[in-house]
């Protein structure tokens, strides 16, 4: 049972000095890119992978950079899940792929609490569910410049990473949050995944197998926002933020909304610009609000 001094909605935050800077430097950089999208200096792939043309770093195909680019996220959730799971075949497994050693001599079998295996588990479906799209779903045209590709690999795996260890750390404490968020977080992180998932399927049914033209986006709430796709990464990740109930992982969430807001002005900007009968009352990134 809480006690009276117990937080009401978040954990108390580490005394890890590593922790707190970190989530400044997340914090930092969300906004640091999203003012750089918003003045047209943007990351390098998708319908931007041609911007900056000063810039003359080489691309490769967008659909190996994306994989690159989620894979390493989603083996490291894999890793640490199945280390932390009380079941007889996740050793088997881990072993399988190669990475029952690299988990033994990194310790990670250590005892988690159900809070942990939620977060983990939320994060390996979703950079799971990542490279079954790039693999499966999305249609690209054209390429991802090199220094985009580690750019967004190294801030995958640096964001991942630094969650778990902020969840396991805020575990050891006594001083847990008197509300259980974690079934709103999950409610959350499901309509955010789904969402998600549903326009990205019909961003990628616009072009047909070897097309590369763009098409002005149709159906769901692309009628009111240029990047529902956006909006609902964003629902996922605050459902998240609910089942950590962190800092530490709301600190993630501001970082995103930064950074896709910025993404998300500009992509309004290049449809305005490449289609005349663009319809200008869409807002970039949440319905009716901005």
């Amino acid at each position: 049972m809480p006690m009276a001094s117990d937080p009401l909605f978040l954990f108390e935050n580490p005394s890890s000095l590593y922790i707190q800077v970190v989530a400044g430097v997340l914090l930092l950089q969300g906004i640091m890119i999203g003012l750089m999208e918003f003045k047209g200096i943007n990351l390098r792939f998708s319908k931007f992978a041609n911007s900056n043309p000063g810039s003359s770093s080489s691309q490769i195909p967008s659909k190996l950079a994306m994989f690159v680019a989620y894979a390493p996220a989603f083996l490291i959730c894999t890793l640490v899940l199945f280390s932390k799971l009380d079941w007889p075949h996740a050793s088997t497994f881990l072993h399988k792929l190669g990475l029952l050693k690299l988990s033994t001599s990194l310790n990670l079998h250590k005892e988690a609490e159900s809070r942990f295996l939620i977060l983990a588990t939320a994060l390996a479906i979703h950079f799971l569910k990542r490279v079954m799209e790039v693999l499966f779903i999305h249609r690209y045209s054209g390429g991802m410049t090199i220094d985009t590709l580690v750019l967004l690999s190294l801030g995958y795996i640096f964001m991942v990473g630094n969650m778990l260890y902020d969840m396991q750390l805020s575990e050891e404490y006594l001083g847990r949050p008197s509300v259980n968020l974690i079934p709103l977080g999950i409610v959350l992180f499901i309509v955010g995944i789904s969402g998600n998932f549903y326009h990205h399927y019909l961003l990628s049914k616009l072009r047909k197998d070897g097309q590369k033209l763009y098409c002005i986006p149709q159906g769901g709430l692309f009628g009111y926002v240029v990047c529902p796709h956006y909006f609902f990464e964003l629902i996922e990740f605050l459902g998240i933020a609910f089942i950590c109930q962190t800092p530490f992982a709301f600190s993630v969430v501001a970082m995103m909304f930064f950074l896709l807001v910025g993404r998300s002005i500009s992509t309004k900007s290049w449809y305005m610009q490449k289609f005349e009968d663009f319809p200008s009352h869409r807002k970039t990134l949440i319905p009716f609000l901005m």
